[in-house]
């Protein structure tokens, strides 16, 4: 009987172990697909060059790999204690591109450095996730109230839309609603609480939102039929590839007809490139994402560290889903990267971040390191 239930106990513990490893064959898939894509975009440009490209992307998936192993190994309880100032600062850091950034597009988003950009959204993103992971596990069984579990977590998710929509960038400001509230109900806040809150946020945001003519440009052309600007040339793009696409590096509409060809719009050179069979290589694996964060979510006991997974899980497949609903003409152009395919580096980096800290968490619960005290653990 000993020895049949330590059988048990091993095969139940190496289960999370099993579902890393398909978690991190997907994402290597996709850096891979994001690889080949940036030297058939950019690499196709006169003044860039294939070997270029390969340099440039490859250092930005070099530093990505630096902060995967970073976020691997670092102690979960130092992620927990430093969740809710690095939330802080990186908030902050949201606002240095109003002083120190340049417009672009309408919209002071990026911080130069160098020769290197940084958007800092996706830093104050990536602890958001951290920081109302630790709140709401610490708010524990009050979880469901208004003052323990809403409040908190929720006023982490408004100081950061807040931020946001002053660059503007009403697109990651809406992502991040859609994550903190996700998760939020996830952990067990009633839904009753973002009702009225909901409805008055969602409304001051459209109101901000529709102050600016690009975003009526966007909505206009993703309403027209046929789809005009952006949506309507990513959709060519989508229909010419055919079942097997023209083959890699054989598409014209990164030829300054698709905008954003390597960032926002990179899907749209993926069907054009590999066709059907490309697009639903990308669909799959972005749902085999979704599924393998759903099954350690569900493994996982301790309430900090299953938030964490759920959190990340969320963010990177919700960001997906926004990234493909625009290409398929279902929503307004938004300037949202392609997790992990798209080459925009702090994009990149950061979702690298935060599948380590989805290892992280998902080993360290099974190794149940943390004390009764500390662990908050689901009883």
């Amino acid at each position: 009987m000993i020895a049949l239930s330590a059988s048990r106990h091993d095969r139940a513990g190496a289960a999370p172990i099993r579902e890393l490893d398909w978690l991190m064959l997907v994402v290597v898939a996709l850096c891979c697909l994001g690889l080949v894509m940036a030297v058939s975009v950019r690499g196709s440009q006169v003044d860039v060059g294939p070997m270029a490209v390969m340099r440039d992307q490859g250092s930005k998936v070099l530093v990505g790999l630096v902060l995967f192993l970073l976020a691997s190994i670092v102690p979960m309880r130092t992620v927990r204690q430093w969740a809710l100032p690095l939330f802080v600062v990186a908030t902050v850091a949201c606002l240095l591109p109003l002083a120190l950034g340049q417009k672009v597009n309408g919209a002071y988003r990026w911080i130069k450095i160098g020769s290197q950009t940084l958007q800092p959204v996706e830093p104050a993103r990536f602890f958001l996730v951290v920081a109302m992971a630790w709140l709401l596990a610490k708010a524990g069984s009050s979880v469901g109230s208004f003052r323990a579990g809403f409040l908190p977590a929720m006023g982490c998710a408004a100081l950061l839309v807040a931020a946001l929509v002053l660059q503007p960038d009403n697109g990651n400001a809406l992502i991040i609603i859609f994550i903190a509230s996700s998760l939020a109900m996830v952990a067990g806040v009633r839904l009753r609480w973002f009702l009225p809150f909901g409805g008055l946020g969602l409304a001051g945001f459209a109101y901000f939102a529709l102050q600016h003519d690009y975003v009526r440009r966007r909505i206009a052309e993703m309403a027209s039929t046929p789809h005009d600007g952006q949506v309507g040339l990513g959709l060519i793009a989508v229909g010419s590839g055919g079942a097997f696409g023209r083959g890699i590096g054989q598409g014209w509409m990164k030829m300054n007809y698709v905008p954003e060809a390597n960032n926002d719009f990179v899907f749209a050179i993926v069907a054009e490139e590999f066709g059907f069979a490309g697009t639903l290589f990308v669909l799959l694996a972005f749902t085999a994402f979704g599924w393998i964060g759903y099954r350690l979510v569900c493994m996982t006991k301790n309430r900090f560290l299953r938030y964490v997974i759920c959190g990340y899980s969320l963010m990177i497949c919700l960001q997906a889903a926004v990234n493909l609903l625009v290409v398929s003409g279902w929503a307004p152009a938004k300037g949202i990267d392609l997790p992990f395919v798209s080459t925009g580096g702090t994009s990149l980096v950061f979702c690298l971040a935060a599948v380590g800290l989805i290892g992280n968490a998902a080993r360290t619960d099974r190794a149940g390191t943390f004390s009764p005290g500390e662990a908050l653990a689901v009883r």
